[in-house]
């Protein structure tokens, strides 16, 4: 049985007629006969009575005319549902930012991708870097804007440079260095280190202990945290000393100020990640953007 079958069947059945069938399906009265047919011998039932003057429904054809009625309507919602469902996917970019870190990395792009498609909806999902990478993965969000360093395997998804940046120095505005051109480490020797971890399953924390290793800083006492937040507050209140990355004063409370390193550089980049298939025009013309940048 098939759908063609039961849609002449139906044409049939409203119109009492064969050749009407036909010439509203633009096919010949034979194949239309022949397909409905094919139908009651796949059935074991006749549906039609047939004569010369017209066409007449048996009961249980009467029966099978209301079932499929109600089937062909229901598929008409269907169908009907997932072009909607599809055309609103084609209009919908769902992006994940981890951090007011990344916010900023991709505030431009975003800025400019909107006055380009504004019939576009833009939403937003928070996460911490492992968790978003795995929300990608699972095609829960389209698109992923993180650090490059402390991310799991991106094997299979696509990524492009959004910024490249370096770390710098995170002062309270009333530190004594905080007006310096530039802050050699052992300027601060036994200033206490910020290191801030916001998933506890990555490795952040590591890393910034190596840099500040590298930096000769290894004796400095250390305070954990586990927010941005929290490192801005404390850092603010004189608590201690943080790194953020160079684009950072353009962003940062007015209590607080970035000074560059003057010592080995920590370089890293913010990346726009992506499915390996851009399979939707929205996420296409995202990345498409951001290559020109």
């Amino acid at each position: 049985m098939t759908l063609q079958q039961i849609l002449y069947f139906q044409r049939v059945a409203r119109s009492g007629s064969f050749t009407k069938a036909a010439r509203a399906c633009f096919v010949s009265q034979t194949a239309i006969s022949r397909q409905i047919s094919a139908l009651e011998e796949e059935l074991h039932v006749t549906l039609l009575e047939r004569d010369t003057a017209h066409v007449k429904l048996t009961l249980a054809g009467e029966y099978f005319f209301q079932q499929v009625n109600e089937l062909t309507a229901r598929l008409e919602e269907v169908v009907t549902r997932t072009q909607t469902i599809a055309q609103e996917q084609q209009t919908r970019l769902t992006l994940g930012i981890p951090t007011i870190l990344e916010q900023h990395a991709i505030s431009q792009l975003l800025r400019q991708y909107h006055s380009l498609h504004p019939e576009v909806q833009l939403s937003t999902v928070a996460g911490s870097r492992h968790q978003l990478v795995s929300q990608l993965v699972d095609r829960k969000i389209d698109l992923l804007v993180a650090m490059d360093f402390d991310l799991p395997d991106l094997e299979g998804l696509d990524s492009i440079i959004l910024q490249q940046v370096h770390a710098t120095w995170l002062l309270p505005t009333g530190h004594p260095l905080a007006g310096a051109e530039k802050i050699a480490p052992q300027q601060l020797q036994g200033e206490t280190l910020i290191l801030t971890q916001e998933d506890p399953r990555g490795n952040t924390e590591e890393l910034l202990r190596q840099y500040y290793n590298q930096l000769g800083l290894k004796g400095n006492p250390v305070l954990h945290t586990r927010t941005l937040e929290e490192l801005f507050l404390l850092a603010s209140a004189g608590v201690g000393i943080g790194l953020l990355p160079s684009s950072a004063p353009k962003y940062l409370r007015p209590d607080l100020c970035s000074v560059p390193i003057d010592g080995p550089q920590w370089s890293f980049s913010f990346l726009l990640i992506s499915r390996r298939e851009h399979s939707r025009a929205s996420v296409r013309a995202m990345f498409e953007l951001a290559e020109h940048l």
